[in-house]
């Protein structure tokens, strides 16, 4: 499912080079998905249907990633007029788990294509937060963007390591709103987080 990435709507032979498969495996497993309403063909080109998000929200709800916590995060983009998410360890650094734009970030150019699933380095606020003790937090600064990356740890999350972030313009930043409201906002949110993870509500 992963190669239709590069290529929305490719052909067996097309999917079989990339998957580095014999035609006649990759065909049963396109036909097993076909069966159950996850790819469709047209001609001799595949693609996935719609049906495949029901995967993705499934994924979602197992990582603890809820209608309240999608809330949370929705909130909080919207407060900043930036970009929030919630990371999770990862051997390369931290995974993107939930991810939330407010309206003004959707309409701008990103130049970084990030979105759930993603993997940010070490060196990057959100990989950064996940060690923290509660009431600490981190910075940093993307100048060629104008961007402030700013994350705190998701407290008692169990054997998870957790944290929650936000990317903003660098004027949102400006005077002491970053520690006066920024962080306490963000901290807040890590813990009613936290509570969500811990108990599963949806």
């Amino acid at each position: 499912m992963r190669a239709f990435r590069g290529n929305g709507r490719p052909t067996l032979a097309e999917l079989a080079r990339a998957v580095d498969l014999p035609h006649a495996t990759v065909l049963r497993f396109l036909q097993t998905l076909e069966e159950e309403g996850y790819a469709a063909r047209e001609d001799s080109r595949w693609h996935l249907t719609p049906l495949v998000f029901e995967l993705g929200f499934a994924a979602m709800e197992s990582l603890g990633v809820t209608d309240t916590v999608q809330e949370i995060l929705q909130k909080l983009a919207d407060a900043y007029s930036g970009t929030s998410n919630l990371g999770e360890a990862n051997p390369e650094g931290v995974i993107i788990i939930g991810r939330a734009m407010a309206p003004a970030e959707r309409r701008r150019l990103v130049v970084m294509n990030l979105r759930v699933g993603s993997v940010l380095p070490p060196a990057s606020a959100l990989a950064g937060g996940l060690a923290l003790a509660p009431g600490q937090w981190t910075r940093f600064d993307y100048p060629d963007s104008n961007q402030v990356s700013v994350a705190v740890p998701v407290p008692r999350a169990g054997s998870r390591l957790l944290s929650v972030g936000i990317s903003v313009a660098a004027p949102e930043v400006e005077g002491n709103r970053l520690e006066a409201d920024m962080v306490p906002a963000l901290q807040q949110a890590a813990e009613t987080i936290a509570g969500v993870i811990r108990v599963g509500v949806v």
